[in-house]
């Protein structure tokens, strides 16, 4: 057997970033998606591309902030 030489820290992010991934993907999902796509528009843009640029750059900030973090 292998032995486990990450630090409980590491492991620690690990789980966060793993939550992080699992999150967005609903966020991203068909249900969410639908809430949002209803034809309206935001200076002239459709507000189910706000919402996924703004889950986008949530996830981008998100994950950096969390990778750059010290524990």
């Amino acid at each position: 057997m292998k032995e486990d030489h990450t630090s409980p820290a590491e492991r620690s992010r690990g789980q966060r970033l793993l939550f992080v991934a699992v999150l967005f993907g609903v966020l991203l999902n068909f249900p969410l998606l639908a809430l949002v796509d209803h034809g309206g528009r935001v200076a002239g843009v459709p507000v189910l591309y706000w919402y996924i640029l703004l889950i986008w750059a949530l996830l981008i900030s998100l994950t950096g902030w969390l990778v750059s973090k010290t524990s």
